[in-house]
């Protein structure tokens, strides 16, 4: 009784999770027939002890995710075609900026301050283009876009991965934010 009592309180003492990425709102558009550009307007913030890690040396590696599918009854949800983005955030102390690198493309900002750097994930993340073949949409059919933002804590060094796995101290928005392709 002991053991599980100290177990409870253990519990209730642990901070509960901070986002760090949330989606705000989605939309997507059309730039040819055969790439759709999803956006995603996201509210970014780190905790304390991400800021922490980003000061001492740490690199913070984001993904984001996107899908495009239709129901199919009680068989789920089919998925047509996905497409991911990685980026990078990183601090340099010497120079006393932060660095955010699209991984895909390669392509690096750099941002005088933590805010800056935050709007500028922001902004590398919420923009995923799909490929996709334009007869594979049948009519019919309700087409659903679904995206999710995550920390990569594979990329975090090992006692972050465990602190972020037992207290919770920093996460994403969890599932997935759904909207319709119409």
């Amino acid at each position: 009784m002991r053991i599980w009592l100290c177990g409870l309180l253990a519990l209730l003492l642990l901070p509960s999770a901070t986002m760090a990425a949330e989606i705000r709102h989605a939309d997507h558009i059309w730039q040819d027939e055969n790439h759709l550009l999803v956006r995603l307007y996201l509210d970014m913030s780190l905790p304390d002890v991400l800021v922490e890690a980003l000061a001492n040396g740490v690199v913070v590696n984001f993904r984001s995710e996107v899908r495009l599918g239709y129901a199919r009854g009680i068989l789920g949800e089919r998925t047509l075609t996905a497409a991911d983005k990685g980026v990078r955030l990183e601090y340099y102390a010497l120079s006393r900026h932060y660095v955010v690198t699209d991984l895909e493309l390669e392509r690096m900002d750099l941002a005088p301050t933590l805010g800056d750097a935050l709007e500028m994930l922001a902004r590398r993340l919420g923009r995923v283009v799909l490929e996709m073949d334009p007869d594979a949409l049948r009519p019919g059919l309700e087409y659903t876009l679904a995206t999710r933002v995550q920390l990569d804590h594979s990329a975090l060094p090992l006692p972050l991965q465990w602190d972020a796995r037992l207290r919770g101290a920093y996460g994403t928005q969890l599932g997935w934010h759904r909207w319709s392709l119409q």
